[in-house]
């Protein structure tokens, strides 16, 4: 696995830092979180003009078919910059569920252009299996209904659309749902990292379109989807982690304590020295993931999971100690690095958990070479 980006990689990133850098200032998404707006239309129409909404989309279906590493190389920015915009939501269902649709064209079409913003719901209120819904999608003949609920949506106030998952007749079966139909309640609320979530009442009429994918296609796709879920979310972690130990190094140089730099004490430099080992380690890992997906490594599976469980327990480490060797000043809102912590607790859960991926990775048989 080599950890070296190619020339194109190499200019996506660049290309995406710099537009980041330039255009999202940390106290313009402060102010907006704060006043309700957790996702700017300015910003995403021009993450549409940049081509990265169209990324993940196959050439024949006219995006750029590119692949996990160039999703996780803007995943990763997203996390230096604690984007609130629903980019890797968005990027993980136009290419793991969208794609699976007899309208795909011209549904990735919508996505591609910034007109869609789907996002995934998966997560039901009780006890029941995480992967089994209670929300169900009956009828035949065109006069189909779906009744249910999904909570706890990441990003679900900035949806214009939802691919929910459902039980029918023929298994589990992907529904496309506008956000703003008759019969469907959305309930907004804040959320730690700034994303404002959201939950759904269900209770309407469908036509034959708007079911994406049933039986074998929506299972396959689910499990697609909760895949690239976890590469991505690790590679924002990463992100974030990588961001919140540079804001570190940079206030232990500049904050003198005894009439010298904090920097300069052996004791502080060897707890920074091991939040860059496990940065490192993990970012061999991510990428190490990316690469799975993409050259359709039988044990890709078992990559995206550990590359989950150790984003996951590293970043909420390094975030940490991050907010440790700042002091008081980090429990602030107006400083970042409290803010890069929320987003890694936040990712935490996002579609599947730490936990729930270490469960997994041990269940799932070694590929056999």
């Amino acid at each position: 696995m080599s950890g070296q980006m190619t020339e194109d990689q190499t200019l996506l990133k660049d290309a995406a830092e710099r537009y980041l850098r330039d255009s999202y200032d940390f106290n313009d998404r402060r102010e907006r979180i704060a006043a309700g707006v957790y996702s700017d239309p300015a910003q995403w129409q021009a993450f549409a003009e940049m081509g990265w909404l169209a990324l993940p989309i196959p050439e024949d279906l006219g995006g750029l078919g590119l692949g996990a590493r160039e999703m996780a190389i803007l995943a990763e920015l997203c996390g230096q910059f604690l984007v609130t915009e629903p980019l890797i939501e968005t990027m993980a269902v136009s290419h793991a569920i969208l794609g699976n649709s007899p309208q795909k064209e011209a549904l990735v079409a919508q996505v591609a252009e910034g007109d869609m913003i789907p996002v995934a719901a998966i997560d039901e209120a009780g006890e029941g299996p995480r992967l089994s819904p209670a929300t169900r999608l009956t009828g035949e003949a065109g006069q189909w209904r779906l009744i249910g609920s999904k909570h706890w949506i990441s990003a679900g106030a900035s949806a214009t659309h939802l691919a929910v998952l459902a039980s029918s007749e023929k298994g589990l079966a992907w529904v496309l749902v506008p956000a703003d139909s008759e019969g469907v309640t959305r309930h907004i609320y804040p959320t730690h990292d700034g994303r404002g979530g959201a939950s759904f009442e269900f209770d309407l009429t469908l036509d034959e379109t708007q079911i994406i994918a049933t039986d074998e296609i929506a299972q396959d796709a689910l499990t697609a989807y909760r895949e690239l879920a976890m590469v991505l979310s690790s590679a924002e972690t990463l992100g974030a982690t990588q961001a919140a130990l540079d804001t570190t190094v940079d206030y232990t140089k500049q904050r003198v304590q005894f009439g010298q730099p904090l920097a300069s004490f052996q004791a502080l430099q060897h707890r920074m020295s091991n939040m860059l080992i496990q940065t490192e380690l993990t970012r061999s890992l991510v990428y190490a993931a990316c690469e799975a997906a993409d050259t359709g490594h039988a044990d890709c599976g078992r990559f995206a999971r550990a590359a989950k469980v150790k984003a996951a327990t590293v970043g909420r480490k390094v975030s940490q100690e991050a907010i440790q060797l700042h002091g008081g000043i980090a429990t602030t809102d107006e400083y970042i690095v409290g803010h890069f912590f929320k987003r890694i607790t936040a990712l935490e859960s996002w579609v599947c958990s730490k936990g729930e991926a270490l469960q997994e990775f041990m269940a799932l048989p070694a590929a056999q070479h």
